[in-house]
């Protein structure tokens, strides 16, 4: 039975380049995803905004969707601002 021998140190140097580079690749990716999902969420929200501005029985239910998504929205950003800067989730 034969072992892999230890990698050099210049193979764990360039090992750990390759991880933070990935690193760093994926939480772009987090926060994208984020900013998508706040564009959506405000999107949700001015429609739900102008279900609650024609009035009717749905009215008062649509203001609390769109604060909600309005809420998420935020978050989402906050999300992708924390990923970009390399903050953990």
């Amino acid at each position: 039975m034969t072992t892999d021998p230890e990698p050099s140190g210049t193979e764990l140097v360039e090992r750990t380049k390759q991880a933070q580079a990935e690193s760093r690749r994926l939480r772009e990716q987090v926060a994208d995803v984020a900013e998508m999902t706040a564009l959506v969420e405000e999107e949700l929200a001015e429609v739900h905004e102008a279900i609650a501005a024609q009035g009717g029985p749905l009215a008062e239910q649509a203001r609390e969707h769109a604060a909600r998504a309005r809420e998420i929205a935020a978050k989402e950003r906050d999300e992708a601002e924390r990923r970009r800067r390399g903050e953990p989730g």
